[in-house]
């Protein structure tokens, strides 16, 4: 089956609108740190500040996608998502006033509950694609939807930023946040409420008399740490290599004599990997998400390589289009993973803990970048990534084993409890 009918089956799937929901609902995240730094930077005149209020953004941001994504399995998405678009809308419009009021004391609160209470709409998405194709039997075409979502991840982050540049020409350095605190509320609450969102699930308790097969479901519910931390390292790793990348594009921006060209670089990355992202789903489906793990790690070390070759802004913007390339398929082998290997009732807080890994990842890898730019420049930011991906590959390497035997056993386990295609839901009691 050719691309271009696998993304039509999806939206076949979801109805026509979910896709544009889902994208303008995850816009308010891509618009957050921008917006704060935005917004403080013309108050206070102070880069400090901001960098702070940025930062606190960033640390709510990686806190509390775990948090709720662990609410929405045990209270369902509806509920959690609701709540939490309310309270970030809130805090986005708190930030405003505090910011232009004089309230200090009040802003790094204020933007820590802002990404505390982000609604996590690229991870819940990514549940719901499981729920979806799971039921349908259709499991091999989730990497197919999670190379959209990839695709949406990297347009939403370009699209946000984007924005907050357009509305900060108005000339009120507030209008970023109190829009991205509107598209909240009329894009997260309906994504929230959308005919998508699965039902609660609950693993029944494990009954010797009642066979292997229910004990096997039973087992199905538990967390599997292991592997859970497997795929958070490896989402880690990529996260890194983001944030190392940012950050040695503006030094290298600075060292040509053109900084302003930095935004356009790092902005062509996103673009090739948007790309690549949705040429995912060429690949063949006998190429299962084990070994598209272990083959786009191996692919991601000559990718961040390419970065050290950069000499120019057209070599630079060729390394950035040969990462952002590299980069996709291993991004979204790590959620594919993830849909695959993790219990149904535990897939919001697995899909948020893997958003988390990158977050921090990309904090890291800034935070090690910039030290290594200020003493041996671009070259040594370029460094960072390289070193990451690296890593990367030889945790691939190290798991590869491990994963595909819990592949095997989930597709054994899928063939006992799931005999027919859509039974997958009521092999579990929804409440």
């Amino acid at each position: 089956m050719s691309a271009r009918a696998s993304y039509r089956d999806l939206v076949r799937i979801t109805g026509p609108w979910f896709l544009l929901l889902a994208f303008f609902a995850r816009l308010p995240a891509a618009m957050g740190p921008l917006g704060v730094i935005t917004l403080v930077v013309a108050a206070t005149g102070s880069y400090g500040t901001a960098g702070l209020a940025a930062a606190a953004f960033g640390v709510g941001a990686a806190l509390g996608g775990p948090v709720t994504g662990a609410l929405a399995d045990r209270y369902g998405q509806r509920a959690v998502g609701i709540a939490t678009a309310i309270v970030d809308a809130a805090a986005y419009a708190a930030l405003v006033f505090a910011v232009t009021g004089g309230l200090s004391a009040a802003v790094l609160p204020l933007a820590a509950l802002a990404g505390f209470a982000m609604p996590q709409v690229g991870p819940l998405v990514r549940v719901r694609w499981a729920v979806l194709l799971g039921d349908r039997g259709q499991q091999r075409r989730l990497p197919t939807a999670m190379a959209y979502e990839g695709a949406a991840d990297e347009a939403s982050f370009l699209a946000g930023p984007a924005l907050v540049g357009i509305l900060a020409l108005s000339g009120w350095a507030g209008a970023p946040l109190l829009v991205g605190a509107a598209l909240t509320v009329l894009a997260a609450v309906p994504f929230a409420l959308h005919r998508t969102v699965p039902p609660v699930l609950r693993a029944p308790r494990a009954d010797a008399s009642a066979g292997p097969a229910a004990a096997e479901l039973a087992d199905a519910g538990r967390m599997p740490l292991s592997r859970v931390a497997v795929l958070v390292a490896a989402m880690s790793v990529i996260g890194i290599v983001f944030g190392a990348t940012q950050t040695g594009v503006t030094a290298f921006a600075d060292s040509i004599g053109s900084a302003g060209s930095a935004g356009l670089i790092y902005a062509v990355l996103g673009v090739g990997s948007a790309v690549a992202g949705l040429a995912v789903a060429w690949l063949p489906e006998s190429l299962g998400p084990v070994s598209r793990y272990a083959w786009s790690a191996a692919a991601l070390v000559g990718g961040s390589a390419a970065l050290l070759l950069a000499h120019s802004t057209l070599t630079a913007l060729a390394a950035v289009v040969v990462l952002g390339v590299t980069a996709a398929p291993y991004l979204i082998s790590g959620y594919a993973l993830a849909g695959r290997l993790c219990p149904p009732r535990r897939a919001g807080m697995v899909m948020t803990l893997l958003a988390s890994g990158v977050v921090a990842g990309v904090s890291l890898g800034a935070a090690v970048a910039g030290r290594l730019a200020d003493a041996y420049g671009h070259r040594g930011a370029f460094a960072v990534p390289l070193a990451a991906a690296v890593l990367g590959l030889l945790l691939a390497v190290l798991v590869t084993p491990g994963l595909r035997r819990a592949v095997h056993a989930a597709d054994r386990a899928d063939a006992v409890t799931s005999p027919h295609p859509a039974s997958r839901s009521a092999a579990l009691t929804s409440a």
